[in-house]
């Protein structure tokens, strides 16, 4: 059997190292990446969840002192200026787990050079150029999209920018409210911090969400200047109808699902539809069909999960703020979730021994549903 995937961004690599390394010691599957050496990579997604570091640990050894990929540790989403209650809250890992802050690019460049596929540059204009069994599309945003579901959230832009200088034992994704949405704020290995000011243009324009990225975070003090060239990506919020194609195209990363980037979501969904699909290509234990119904159900859950955050609003009376708390999570799974979080001590929702405590939503426990609503409420 061979296996093809197409792009070198976060998705295409994360899926050849997740089927490379399961499958190393079977002679009878290979693995190829191509990748067009001239499209460059998208330049966000540099915050994970668990299950990454895991599976870095797992193949390739990388650890907090052999650091290839100039990861941070992550201890979890620091909460800040969200809700009425309380000025910030932490939305923690538990404390013999650690997620990463890592750079793209470093981390796509080790996994290139892992060993456990071959690599080709190449362009492809057709699935009809490849000869293998299974196509992994990860090549990014979609040309077309008549082919895609457009998710419900409240941000289609980013501006992005890095700091001269890293906030001092910061350990945490910090996710702060501003009066055009939110912003990430990373630190970084290199002694800066990685900056990402998620807003609405059709609210709020790009020249007041500049504005107000510069004064909130004190730009010029650290060496940002934004200018007519500001580094500001639109985004479509979107997972395919059909994430595969003739039971042979697999679309991956930004050409399957993409999500704004509250809680990591996109990075988690490329590990969770290389492990369904490894379930149906190498297993055989799953179907094209079922594992498309699962993923469809993951996103929708996925987006009601990240709208709930919204609807709590934040210390800011503005106009995005108001129309983002007017958002409506209609999902009756939902509602038993937040009832049985809400009516369960944090002691019970902890313990993994207890089958309830560890049904997920999307990608959250129990206890996430807790501690997030705890944050809001009290």
């Amino acid at each position: 059997m061979k296996i093809t995937i197409l792009g070198r961004g976060n998705a295409g690599c994360l899926t050849a190292l997740h089927y490379g390394y399961y499958t190393r010691n079977l002679e009878n599957i290979s693995i190829e990446l191509i990748y067009d050496p001239d499209i460059s990579p998208e330049k966000v997604g540099q915050a994970s969840l668990l299950p990454l570091p895991n599976l870095l640990w797992l193949a390739l050894g990388i650890n907090w002192y052999d650091n290839p990929i100039e990861a941070t540790p992550k201890f979890g989403i620091l909460y800040e200026n969200w809700g009425t209650k309380e000025k910030s809250f932490a939305s923690p890992f538990p404390l013999h787990n650690v997620g990463l802050h890592y750079d793209p690019a470093k981390l796509q460049k080790v996994i290139l050079n892992s060993g456990y596929f071959t690599v080709q540059e190449k362009h492809i204009d057709n699935y009809d150029e490849i000869d293998s069994d299974f196509i992994f599309d990860c090549r990014g945003k979609p040309d077309n999209w008549d082919d895609y579901e457009e998710l419900t959230n409240p941000l289609n832009s980013v501006i992005l920018g890095q700091g001269a200088s890293k906030e001092a034992d910061i350990n945490w994704t910090r996710a702060v409210a501003t009066p055009d949405g939110w912003t990430f704020v990373i630190p970084n290995t290199t002694q800066t911090t990685s900056y990402g000011y998620l807003y609405n243009d059709k609210i709020t324009s790009t020249e007041e969400a500049s504005a107000n990225f510069e004064e909130i975070f004190s730009l010029g003090k650290q060496g940002i200047y934004l200018n007519e060239e500001v580094d500001n990506l639109k985004f479509k919020n979107y997972t395919a109808k059909k994430p595969i194609i003739d039971d042979r195209i697999i679309l991956g990363g930004n050409r399957l699902f993409f999500l704004e980037p509250l809680e990591s979501t996109a990075v988690q969904a490329n590990v969770f539809w290389a492990r369904k699909t490894f379930d149906w290509v190498i297993a055989k234990s799953s179907t094209p069909d079922l594992i498309s119904q699962e993923f469809s159900k993951y996103t929708y859950q996925l987006q009601n999960y990240i709208n709930w955050h919204y609807t709590y609003g934040s210390k800011y009376d503005t106009p995005f703020w108001r129309y983002a708390r007017k958002l409506k999570i209609e999902d009756p799974i939902f509602d038993a979730f937040l009832t049985y979080s809400e009516n369960t001590p944090m002691v019970e929702l902890l313990d993994t021994n207890n089958s309830e405590a560890v049904e997920v939503y999307g990608q959250w426990t129990g206890w996430n549903f807790k501690c997030w609503n705890d944050g809001m409420t009290k």
